[in-house]
């Protein structure tokens, strides 16, 4: 395959070079240009001026190209200048809107537009749009007039003002280097030729057309013969050929006529990004090794990069990524943005959420795993939702220094300015690269953001309208929206990894491309402008239209030389997301070559579903040993439901001592209702456990339970915790739930006796097993026992509403100890178990649920069975379910929950 560079350079013989200027559409295809140049020569000789056209322009007009940020801050001042200070906005809001009007000054300034004339037509649209013609005009409605009209003035002295300084932004560049270029071209003796340019706005058009009039140059054009007559790709250079007084006498030649030859061209629709990653490594790992030096992946959408760059295959021995790793893409940037959120909340006091959110983060977390966990383990055990920042400090300072510095720079932050801030996150960067020596990826990480860093503190030091700190972070987001980190990797060799526009004048023998989709590739009607479409139209600016055909003279012209071509696109779709393949592969399709080989695969992940494995655990002789001490030291009813409910669970928790992970409670869990509730409940009938309960003594309760309450629950949470939000709410519902049921407590007791016997008490009881060689332990802690008119009531308080279905016995006892339904039922009856000596022969047992209260005392019932003979019955059930756990040769089975 002869590429279209080694094509030209052909064309050249060593003396032509000493007074050849060779321009190319960017830097990439300047360096492709400049090795085959010095591949192709024999002898030795001068290396001629190479250049982008943006490193032409910016010699010729001899100005300092700047970016689009400093050029925001010079038409902020410009602004200021120009507006009335009683109708002008601050930089937060010119901020968002002034971006557009760069672009916009830009395109008008490439396109050698009046800007007088352009900006009156603009403000009479305006004025339509907005029915600004009526007599009767609002505030708001004038001053919008007034911007229109003051835009030419703001363009002019923003021009002005950059030209006194030497600067310009891109449009402003081309405009003058247009006025400069004869006595440019006058003062050289070089003959300037331009190579691989498609679509050129009306500055680029007058430059190319002044150096053929002049006959000091030529232009290669590179498209094929198909495309340049019948694809929408040759759009432009079918205009120029029309129009430009140069080619009135001759026409514009074809550089190829390879589009038609033989191509493999394979259409793959795959669901989603990541699927389209793991194909291209498919892909990938099907091409020759010595094919990869000619193979390019070109990404439609650039997000795709970090899951290809994860899903290269093993045979790729080398990888050249041109567009570079966006920084906002790494680890590190998370870390960051973290920083960045504490100083813009600004908070005097820290939330836990804040300093867990640096501590987990990798980039601390792995240098400093130890001190992180025993700093979690503090704040855990004290369920500390606030802290000062200086308190916390203070408990860190037994720590190691590196750590307690960088969470003093992260977290001192109150009030501090902007360059402070940026000052403090350069010292966070050196104190981290220590940690990370040994780790080249995550120190170019580092050194990203530092450079990032200090670029934003050069910037400030130009300007001083930064002071606002929401602003700043909305520079810099913008700012590493566009940074990114370059690899080392040839050019020229192993695998290019590129964007759309950088494959400008390339060619390879294989492509990948992915994300054909609609509004990717072509990307669609958006605009970020100002000017309305029929503006744009009237003045030859660029609409969607020409942009399309941008899109689509790259897709083809990528095609014309290679052999083997692969697009993927996404097929799936979700929200408002498009899954619509690329008209560029509907017309590949419909207008198809003879000679091209086009076929569709339709790509899709695996969806059969895994057989369900329930997990199964024998009993070790050691499992056996930790089995019998748990048993030997009293087993309670929540360990055995949790077998009956599942026994992996069991096994998790009581056999290898698998707990919760502590954390802390910034609402209020239902877990902490219910105890706050029983202790509660605990504290203020304490001082009556042996007497019967009166009227009084209820009235007593009901004065003195908010008390009660409080103090319970500020000893598990900060007092600023529970005064708003949810945690109010839950308190507030904790103190109607205690009150009702005092509330019906008072009626009970004015036409009933009711004495206390027992509140909290742990009972135990022993079980002699046969085939067990031990005693078993059961224990277990009674919310309440009392003597309801002499009858024993067993009561076991529910925060959760409970039914009093839910504590009917089936009948036989059928599947009481494996069913989870029955549970309420099992821990109601191992309490009355543990009573069983004491039990007289109306005794009862049950539960009052405070979500339920309307029902009052629900008892467990068996409509053939007293409670003594329910619980004969139940000791059956419960030693049967006992036999099973220590039975050795049973093991732990999963059951599907």
């Amino acid at each position: 395959m002869e590429s279209f560079i080694s094509k030209v350079v052909a064309k050249f013989k060593i003396n032509d070079l000493n007074k050849s200027h060779f321009i190319l559409p960017s830097r990439r295809a300047a360096q492709a240009f400049s090795k085959e140049l010095l591949q192709d020569q024999n002898e030795s000789f001068l290396v001629p001026p190479i250049q982008s056209i943006e490193e032409f322009i910016e010699k010729v007009s001899e100005v300092n190209l700047i970016d689009s940020l400093e050029t925001l801050f010079n038409f902020y001042e410009i602004y200021k200048e120009n507006t009335n200070p009683n109708k002008q906005e601050p930089l937060e809001q010119v901020y968002n809107w002034g971006q557009y009007i760069i672009q916009d000054f830009n395109e008008i300034d490439r396109y050698q537009i009046d800007s007088e004339q352009f900006f009156g037509n603009l403000k009479a649209i305006k004025d339509i749009e907005h029915w600004s013609k009526s007599e009767i005009k609002t505030e708001l409605v004038k001053n919008y007039i007034d911007f229109w009209e003051t835009l030419p003035k703001y363009h002019n002295e923003l021009k002005i003002k950059l030209k006194a300084d030497k600067k310009a932004y891109q449009g402003m560049a081309y405009r003058e280097a247009v006025s400069k270029i004869e006595s440019y071209v006058n003062l050289s003796d070089k003959q300037f030729y331009f190579i691989g340019f498609n679509a050129l706005n009306s500055c680029e058009e007058t430059i190319f057309q002044y150096i053929l009039a002049k006959k000091r140059g030529e232009i290669f054009w590179d498209i094929d013969d198909h495309l340049l007559k019948e694809n929408s790709a040759g759009m432009f250079m079918r205009a120029y050929s029309k129009s430009w007084p140069f080619y009135s006498s001759k026409k514009i030649e074809a550089s190829s006529n390879s589009f038609r030859n033989k191509k493999n061209i394979s259409l793959y629709g795959v669901p989603k990004k990541i699927g389209q990653a793991k194909l291209v490594g498919d892909i990938l790992s099907k091409i020759p090794d010595h094919e990869l030096n000619e193979t390019a992946l070109i990404l439609g959408d650039e997000t795709l990069l970090q899951p290809i760059l994860n899903s290269l295959p093993e045979n790729i021995p080398g990888v050249n990524v041109t567009m570079g790793l966006p920084l906002g893409s790494t680890s590190f940037a998370s870390f960051f943005d973290t920083l960045f959120n504490i100083r813009t909340s600004n908070q005097v006091d820290l939330h836990y959420k804040q300093i867990f959110e640096l501590l987990e983060h990798p980039a601390v977390k792995k240098c400093f795993s130890e001190d992180i966990r025993s700093i979690k383990k503090s704040l855990n055990e004290n369920n500390t939702v606030f802290q000062s920042k200086k308190d916390f400090l203070y408990s860190i300072k037994e720590l190691d220094d590196s750590l307690i510095e960088i969470l003093k720079l992260s977290l001192s932050n109150h009030d501090i300015s902007v360059d402070q801030f940026l000052n403090n996150c350069l010292e966070i960067i050196e104190l981290l690269k220590a940690n990370f020596l040994e780790e080249k990826l995550s120190l170019e990480y580092l050194f990203g953001f530092k450079k990032l860093f200090n670029k934003l503190k050069n910037l400030l030091a130009k300007s001083d309208l930064i002071n606002d700190f929401k602003v700043f972070y909305q520079i810099y987001l913008d700012t590493l929206s566009s940074e990114t980190l370059d690899f080392e990797g040839s050019p020229h060799e192993g695998l290019q990894i590129m964007g759309m526009l950088e494959t400008r004048v390339l060619d390879f023998k294989n492509i990948i491309i992915t994300s054909v989709n609609e509004g990717i590739l072509p990307s669609g009607k958006s605009q970020n402008s100002f000017i309305p479409f029929d503006l744009k139209k009237a003045y030859k600016l660029p609409t969607f239209k020409e942009k399309d055909a941008i899109y689509a003279y790259h897709f083809f012209r990528l095609i014309q030389r290679a052999e083997n071509c692969h697009f993927t696109y996404n097929n799936s779709t979700s929200g408002i997301e498009k899954a619509e393949k690329s008209r560029f592969l509907t017309q590949l399709e419909t207008f198809s070559m003879t000679k091209h080989s086009i076929i569709n695969y339709a790509v899709s992940s695996s969806t059969e579903a895994d057989k369900l494995s329930l997990k199964s655990v024998e009993k070790t002789p050691e499992m056996m040993a930790h089995l019998r001490s748990l048993f030997t030291s009293g087993i309670s009813p929540s360990a055995l439901t949790t077998y009956i409910r599942n026994p992996i669970d069991f096994y998790n928790r009581y056999v290898l001592g698998l707990q919760e992970t502590e954390e802390i409670e910034e609402d209020i869990s239902h877990k902490t209702l219910g105890t706050v509730i029983h202790d509660c409940l605990d504290l203020i009938y304490r001082n009556y456990r042996g007497k019967v309960l009166t009227e009084p003594n209820i009235n007593w309760m009901l004065d003195n339970y908010p008390k009660t309450l409080t103090l319970l629950f500020e000893k598990k949470f900060q007092e600023e915790a529970l005064r708003n939000g949810k945690n109010l709410i839950d308190f507030e519902i904790a103190k109607q739930q205690v009150k009702r049921f005092l509330l019906q407590e008072r009626k009970s007791v004015k036409n009933n006796k009711i004495k206390i016997v027992e509140l909290e008490k742990v009972g135990e009881k022993y079980l002699d097993l046969d085939g067990i060689e031990f005693k078993i332990k059961l224990k277990g802690t009674v919310d309440r026992v009392d003597l309801f008119n002499d009858k024993m009531r067993i009561i076991d308080y529910k925060t959760g509403k409970v039914e009093a279905k839910q504590l009917k016995i089936p009948e036989n006892w059928l599947d009481f100890t494996e069913d989870y339904k029955y549970s309420k039922a099992f821990q109601v009856l191992f309490y009355v178990l543990l009573k069983e000596d004491n039990l007289g022969e109306n005794a009862e047992a049950g539960i009052i649920s405070f979500k339920n209260l309307k029902t009052g005392f629900m008892t467990c019932s068996d409509s053939n069975l007293n409670l003594k003979e329910m619980v004969g019955e139940f000791k059956i059930e419960l030693e049967t379910l006992i036999l099973e756990i220590l039975n050795s040769e049973i093991p732990f089975t999963e059951k599907p929950v």
